[in-house]
Parts: structure tokens; C-alpha cells; sequence
């Protein structure tokens, strides 16, 4: 067995980058790499920071992409996510709704967060937004999970027919502090977990 060439393409495999999902270069569109968000666990490439965002080119490729692949829960995230950085709220809402139906749970966490911040083409429904949260925290977006679970400790969804039941609030709790990785994140957690708790017993 020849070795040598064996651990030269070993060594080069490992100095190529990493693509989610196994996903090869060819998935990674021109909207992926003007438009991935670098907190979406689910994108592909790079990402891109608010700031970095070319919004003139990003509207382009995300909208061509769009209509070339019209179920791709991802690229429609993308594509709505520059249409609100570009101040077109009315716009971004429909798409960003249909990416989160889609269950792209990145769009649904941030559908949510249109709901709760009354943006333009929304309901005026905060237990809209608790139905995208809880969506997405049960599909392991960890935003969703401390932002559901904060909220609906603190009473925000006390209205709301649909909910979490403590048992599951306590479930995504357990996840949320496993994959918890910053100090304040996992001292908000902590925190909550406790809280849950103290109701728990009351």
C-alpha cells in the first residue's frame, strides 16, 4: 500500500474548507455568498455580516435564484433578508413567511421577531410570533429557544391558545444549555432554568 500519495490526499482534504452539510461547491450559490447570515446554522459558505451585505448585487442573485429554485427554504431567507435590509419590509414579510412554512427554521425565528417588532406586512399578533418561536426552538434554533423560553416564562404568550407545556419547556431548556457557548448565553440559561423551576413547584 502506498502511503505517501494516501496521506497527500488526506492533508489536502483537511485544508479545504468545510461545506454545511456535506453540501458540495456546486449547491453554494452566487446569493449564498453575497447573503448567507453567519448565525443561520443552516447556510452555506461563509456568511456575510448586516453590514457586509451588498444590497444592490444581493437583491439581484437572490431574486434570480429565487425564481429558479422557488422551494428552497434558504435561498427565499436570503433573498427576503436583503429585501429588509433594504428597507422593504412589505416586501421581505411574504418571503420571509413562506421560507419559515417552508420549516427553514432560521426564517422562522426571524419571522417571529418581524411579528414582535410590528414590522410592515405582519400580523399585529404576538401569539403569531410565539407559534414561529416555538417552531423553530423545537427545530434546535438555539436563538428561538431562549427567546421562547424567556418569554413565555415571563408571561408574554398568557394569552395565547398554543404553548409549550413545562415539561417541553424544560426539554428545551436541557438543549439550550447544551449547546449553549457563550458565558452570558449560559448564565441567561442557567437563569431560566431556575426560574422554570420556582413555577414548576408553585
Amino acid at each position: 500500500m502506498k502511503l505517501i500519495p494516501l496521506m497527500a490526499a488526506l492533508t489536502l482534504t483537511a485544508a479545504l474548507p468545510v461545506q454545511a452539510f456535506g453540501a458540495s461547491p456546486d449547491a453554494i450559490t452566487k446569493c449564498d455568498r453575497l447573503a448567507a447570515h453567519p448565525e443561520d446554522p443552516d447556510h452555506l459558505g461563509v456568511g456575510v455580516s448586516s453590514k457586509q451585505v451588498n444590497l444592490p448585487k444581493a437583491l439581484a442573485e437572490c431574486g434570480r435564484e429565487v425564481k429558479k429554485q422557488p422551494d428552497n427554504g434558504r435561498i427565499r431567507y436570503q433573498y427576503a433578508r436583503v429585501l429588509a435590509y433594504s428597507g422593504k419590509w412589505a416586501e421581505s414579510a411574504p418571503e420571509m413567511k413562506k421560507a419559515a412554512d417552508a420549516g427553514y427554521r432560521q426564517a422562522q425565528f426571524v419571522y417571529g421577531l418581524f411579528v414582535d417588532r410590528g414590522r410592515d406586512g405582519v400580523p399585529r399578533d404576538v401569539c403569531v410570533a410565539e407559534q414561529y418561536w416555538l417552531k423553530a426552538a423545537r427545530n434546535g434554533r438555539q436563538h428561538a429557544r431562549v427567546q421562547y423560553i424567556n418569554d413565555s416564562l415571563n408571561g408574554k404568550f398568557s394569552a395565547c391558545q398554543v404553548g409549550a407545556s413545562n415539561q417541553e419547556l424544560a426539554t428545551l431548556i436541557d438543549a439550550a444549555a447544551t449547546d449553549a457557548t457563550e458565558f452570558y448565553e449560559r448564565l441567561l440559561v442557567a437563569n431560566l432554568k431556575r426560574q422554570l423551576a420556582a413555577q414548576s413547584t408553585k
